[in-house]
């Protein structure tokens, strides 16, 4: 046998061998199990394969019952929560000792100050140097002012004040002649003054400076008498009662003074004027 011939015997040989080996590997491939480590392979949503029933949970016993545990306190046998340590007691007074009582503070008048009172007393108005002697007009009747202010230091205030004073049918008497008068005689003016109210008593004493005149009428509204701006003054001594934080309810004792005023159409009779009331008042300061 030549070399060739031999040569082309092996090469046929060769490749039979390699094909039988071949075939027997693919069929044991096919015949083997998948391997552990693979997962099954999952159902796409839509199929009709039936789900698995959830895991039932063993039930929690009720409160009260053995077994059970509060939330966040299942701790386990033997762990002790921590806590003081024993024989510790947490802060606090020492034995004996009391914390300090509160004490309210005494009330104070501040901010705006309003006043208002209503009452009455007896006005005396005195009329002299005139060619007929000495006119007087006197009675009892109203009297009514209003104050508005505010406070320069605790319990101290300054105001700006309108007041009038007053007698409703005055006794007149006039050269010899006198009699009851069916008209009114009133006394009214403006003013800046000052209040201080004395604490805890809640008494106040105000004094106002004002421009002071006065007019008398008859009872058909005729004027009788009638003086230009005089000097004048206003005085109150009260006591008040708190009925709010900032509002007190009281009475109070009015003088009113004036002197200097001119008659309106004779200058040589100069008016003078005295009143004492007995006031119901209401501030708020």
């Amino acid at each position: 046998m030549t070399g060739p011939q031999r040569t082309r015997r092996t090469l046929a040989a060769t490749f039979a061998l390699v094909s039988l080996s071949g075939f027997s590997l693919a069929a044991r491939a096919q015949d083997a199990p998948p391997p552990a480590g693979n997962a099954a392979p999952s159902v796409a949503p839509g199929n009709d394969a039936p789900a698995a029933p959830p895991t039932a949970q063993p039930a929690a016993p009720p409160p009260g019952q053995p077994g059970y545990a509060p939330p966040g306190q299942g701790y386990p046998p033997g762990y002790t929560p921590p806590g003081y340590a024993p024989g510790y007691a947490p802060p606090g007074y020492p034995p004996g000792y009391a914390p300090p009582r509160y004490v309210p503070t005494e009330p104070t008048h501040s901010g705006v100050y309003l006043h208002l009172h209503l009452g009455g007393g007896f006005t005396s108005i005195s009329g002299s140097g005139g060619y007929g002697g000495t006119t007087k007009v006197s009675g009892g009747g109203p009297s009514f002012a209003v104050a508005v202010g505010g406070a320069v230091a605790p319990n101290l205030a300054l105001f700006g004040n309108f007041f009038f004073t007053g007698s409703t049918q005055p006794h007149v008497s006039s050269g010899g002649i006198s009699g009851e008068s069916s008209g009114n005689a009133l006394v009214g003016g403006f003013g800046a003054g000052v209040v201080y109210y004395f604490m805890p008593a809640d008494v106040y004493l105000s004094g106002a400076v004002a421009a002071v005149d006065f007019q008398a009428d008859d009872s058909a509204g005729n004027t009788t008498y009638q003086s230009d701006v005089g000097l004048g003054f206003e005085g109150l001594l009260g006591k008040e009662f708190w009925v709010s934080e900032h509002w007190g309810l009281g009475a109070a004792l009015e003088f009113v003074g004036a002197t200097s005023m001119k008659d309106k159409n004779n200058s040589n009779i100069s008016w003078s004027a005295g009143a004492f009331n007995l006031l119901f008042s209401a501030t708020c300061f």
